[in-house]
């Protein structure tokens, strides 16, 4: 994800914090109305955010253990996401993997209890204040309450629509599960987001976020079911324009504005020496460097993929990635080139032949 940085490894798992968690601890310690309140909202927040790293540590050790690739878990405002590579097909790991987060936030919220009654701290309930002031357990503890009994609610992107997807997908088709679940996610962020409006505001945002979790998630598997196991060299252009590194820029320019190719590869012979990005042409023309070599202006660091590759699998990483066009290749030769425009349009032939 863009505007993120890595802060640390779990279990060889990156923690990756985004920009924007940064801005939220700003705006907490610019709320407080004193430097003790700033300090205590900070360092909640902080430990919040912990023990959501934990919570999304639980989903991706279990994730690990039926062989999913956990790529990173990142750290937003509105909480944490573990990464995977692809998301279980098998109704029984979804359901095991997304109920780990919760069990863990529970588990977290039991200890925490022990600990209140211990101290014999009496088990106060949970107010908008303590995010400021009162006792760091028992704050911590109403939290990962909340953050469980939150997660369980049976909508997408929440563990509980997953739950509830990995049910239904033991009775019925992957995608009809999908779209069953999605369907009560979003008919209970339609709720949420009016209760939201007549008490709390921050209630109808996360109801949007849930909304359109919930949406991103149907289109996902749509795209997901429909290139199915395509591989690759089913989409791959093989009849695209290519320069060398010693071709200029206007030359490229050229061929940018009367070609349907916005991104080219730069080949030594038929050796893939570069990529030239429609921004790298854009820019270089608006620094006036028409008559520069594309060496001096191509991208020397580029991801590649093969032939055999699932589209689905390439789509998923162009899409994360923001890369609009991959070259293929077989050893260190060029053999094709795959754009985004093309694995859209393989997505609409095959759900055209889907609904015939």
């Amino acid at each position: 994800m863009k505007w993120s940085f890595q802060i640390g490894s779990v279990f060889s798992i990156p923690i990756k914090v985004h920009i924007t968690f940064l801005i939220l601890l700003v705006f907490v310690a610019l709320v407080g109305e004193d430097l003790h309140q700033s300090v205590f909202g900070v360092l909640f927040v902080i430990l919040v955010f912990v023990c959501v790293v934990i919570h999304e540590l639980s989903h991706s050790l279990v994730a690990i253990r039926f062989g999913h690739r956990v790529r990173s878990i990142i750290l937003l405002p509105i909480g944490g996401m573990a990464q995977m590579d692809e998301i279980p097909e098998d109704p029984k790991q979804e359901i095991l993997i997304s109920l780990a987060g919760p069990l863990a936030s529970i588990v977290i919220s039991g200890i925490l209890l022990v600990v209140l009654l211990v101290m014999d701290i009496p088990i106060t309930f949970w107010s908008e204040d303590s995010l400021f002031e009162g006792n760091m357990a028992l704050n911590l503890f109403w939290i990962n309450l909340i953050l469980a009994a939150f997660n369980i609610i049976p909508a997408f992107p929440m563990d509980g629509g997953r739950v509830l997807r990995g049910i239904l997908g033991m009775f019925m088709e992957h995608m009809k599960a999908t779209r069953i679940a999605v369907f009560v996610g979003q008919a209970l962020a339609v709720v949420l987001f009016f209760t939201g409006i007549l008490y709390n505001w921050w209630l109808a945002l996360i109801a949007v976020f849930i909304y359109l979790g919930a949406e991103g998630e149907e289109r996902i598997w749509a795209m997901r079911t429909a290139l199915a196991d395509a591989p690759v060299r089913e989409v791959m252009l093989t009849d695209f324009v290519s320069f060398s590194p010693n071709d200029n820029l206007k030359a490229a320019s050229e061929a940018f504005l009367h070609t349907l190719q916005g991104n080219f590869p730069v080949l030594f012979g038929k050796t893939l020496m570069g990529v030239l990005t429609r921004e790298d042409i854009i820019r270089g023309i608006g620094e006036g460097r028409e008559t520069e070599r594309i060496a001096e202006v191509m991208n020397r660091k580029f991801d590649v993929t093969t032939e055999n590759t699932k589209l689905v699998t390439l789509y998923k990483e162009m899409s994360e990635k923001h890369v609009s066009m991959m070259p293929v290749v077989r050893g260190d030769k060029l053999v094709g080139i795959v754009t985004m425009e093309q694995i859209g349009r393989y997505h609409m032939l095959s759900a055209a032949r889907g609904a015939r």
